[in-house]
């Protein structure tokens, strides 16, 4: 008799020879090659592709019914699982020989890769290999450094101290490369919040994108690559040739609201590598409120107040958003914001009822003057009627204090002290 057989519908049984009579081997069995495969116990069927058996899952190869044994198998979904000496998938820590440490997956066996939160700690695993960081460790592509515990591989943040030195690393794990560029939470007044939103005004263009990747949203102080791809431009620059939303060229600007992310990060957050204050323009309003920084104030609630604006509130709309510098007699507004025409500028938008040459918009023609950029590129000292479009964020006094009296001051005051 032979000791392989198949039925009409292609399954197969597995015989042992003891003399005359053959036996229908059922369960595990084992052959001389260290082969291991399961048979139903009720019917005799040799197990194919994935089963659960006693809790565990196995994975029994489609032709030959061997299971899988001390082997990473990546299906077509580049998912990787880990199958034990034992034949059963891994689940949670696995550690090897060489003392090498993986995650698996508790629910699919799946093989983390990347960064990786498990309860409360954050580690990272080898994209090839799976195996959890320990050390230090460099983003080659983006110069990136982290750091994660020799022992347990959790990722550090905050200040450490790392064989006799302290270092500081953001939330996000990354080290502060530039640690003495600091804002105490006693400078977080709007006539600061101000003065560093002013900082990139004629010498940043326009950039789509600009201002929302990690390093520039993050970044304390002005990026040398804004600068120099302000300078390396002539007047015909037009961003619409530089969409493509890369990394690298997002790097060379900002956008609208990259401008005013990141402004908000310069007077918020003490060191570089923090939370991101970016969000699309039409967001910023209740994502700032959200974190209790201040309230929305509406058209209505505008018009309620007779148009009164104050110096460090926020302006948004689903296009664009911008900062106000300060108000004028006439109700006119200084702004601060990022325009496709030439990057990030001083303007003065009309009265409320919509008339041009107000008084902000010849305060912003005298300042913006004064930029050399100012005769090579296409600025518009003039807005659009931003007072009646769109609603304002406006900062809580516990966030930001007025110890200079900005909010009892004119645009033409508040320029002056600035300058």
């Amino acid at each position: 008799m032979k000791r392989w057989a198949k039925d009409s519908k292609g399954k197969r049984y597995f015989y042992n020879v003891n003399g005359v009579k053959g036996y229908m081997a059922t369960g595990w069995l084992t052959d001389r090659e260290n082969n291991t495969r399961y048979f139903n116990p009720t019917s005799g069927y040799m197990t194919t592709r994935w089963a659960t058996i006693s809790n565990k899952k196995y994975y029994f190869y489609s032709g030959s019914g061997v299971a899988a044994r001390s082997v990473f198998l990546t299906d077509k979904k580049n998912v990787t699982r880990y199958f034990t000496s034992k034949c059963f998938m891994a689940k949670g820590w696995a550690t090897n020989k060489k003392q090498q440490k993986r995650y698996f997956d508790p629910n699919t066996g799946a093989m983390y890769k990347g960064f990786k939160k498990i309860g409360s700690d954050t580690y990272y695993f080898y994209s090839k290999s799976g195996v959890m960081a320990t050390g230090w460790v460099t983003n080659s592509k983006k110069g990136y450094k982290y750091y994660f515990d020799p022992s347990t591989g959790v990722m550090a943040t905050g200040t450490k101290t790392i064989d006799g030195k302290k270092y500081t690393f953001g939330s996000n794990g990354v080290l502060d490369t530039n640690p003495s560029t600091t804002t105490a939470t006693s400078s977080r007044t709007i006539k600061n919040f101000l003065a560093n939103a002013l900082l990139p005004v004629g010498k940043t263009l326009y950039v789509w994108g600009g201002g929302h990747n990690w390093s520039d949203a993050t970044r304390k102080g002005i990026s040398p690559k804004w600068k120099q791809w302000y300078d390396s431009n002539s007047s015909s620059y037009n961003y619409r040739y530089y969409m493509d939303l890369s990394e690298a060229t997002e790097q060379k600007g900002l956008d609208c609201s990259g401008f005013v992310g990141w402004s908000v990060y310069q007077i918020m957050q003490s060191r570089s590598g923090g939370p991101m204050y970016t969000d699309v323009s039409g967001n910023l309003g209740s994502l700032y409120s959200g974190k209790g920084m201040g309230t929305v104030v509406s058209q209505a609630q505008l018009a309620s107040s007779n148009w009164k604006l104050y110096p460090g509130d926020i302006g948004y709309n689903s296009g664009h958003t911008w900062i106000v510098l300060g108000q004028c007699s006439d109700k006119s507004v200084v702004i601060l914001h990022c325009t496709p025409n030439a990057g990030v500028q001083i303007s003065g938008t009309p009265t409320p009822s919509g008339t041009y040459g107000s008084q902000a918009i010849k305060l912003a023609e005298t300042y913006m003057s004064r930029y050399p950029g100012a005769s090579k590129y296409d600025y518009h000292e003039s807005s659009g009627n931003y007072i009646r479009n769109g609603a304002y964020f406006r900062w809580n006094r516990s966030t930001l204090s007025d110890p200079n009296g900005y909010l009892n001051k004119t645009a033409n005051q508040i320029l002056a002290d600035l300058f």
